[in-house]
């Protein structure tokens, strides 16, 4: 499970930056290959029930991350998103994230805080940043 190998340098280091600002704000930023990325997501978090699909949002992606991670702290999340990477192609959600965030809560899941609220997949040309809401109160 070493696909974060595979990018630029250059790409790590922006998904890093993006990250460490987002995770003051309670939502973590993790990038993704382009391709794959729900396969690797899965993998990654040690999800079992595979279950969940992907749909696009009908908000757009400033829509979608203030639904994720809040109104009234989304807007510097989506700021440096898009002056790191600019607007995403496509922004998807699960169908149903119950279950998944259930499962990555602690304290026996993997998610990066205890308590999951939302999860919405970004993707660009040749990656996807995952954005992943919650908290550690």
């Amino acid at each position: 499970m070493e696909f974060w190998k595979s990018f630029p340098a250059e790409l790590s280091e922006k998904a890093a930056r993006l990250d460490e600002l987002a995770m003051y704000y309670e939502t973590a930023v993790q990038l993704f290959p382009g391709t794959g990325y729900l396969k690797n997501f899965y993998d990654f978090y040690e999800i079992k029930n595979r279950d969940p699909k992907l749909i696009p949002t009908e908000g757009g992606f400033r829509e979608t991350l203030r639904e994720v991670s809040g109104d009234d702290v989304f807007t510097p999340i989506a700021d440096l998103t898009e002056e790191l990477f600019g607007t995403p192609e496509r922004v998807l959600v699960f169908d149903d994230s119950a279950s998944l965030c259930d499962e990555l809560d602690g304290p026996d899941g993997l998610g990066p805080l205890f308590f999951i609220f939302g999860v919405v997949f970004c993707e660009y040309g040749g990656f996807t940043l995952c954005f992943m809401s919650g908290t550690n109160n």
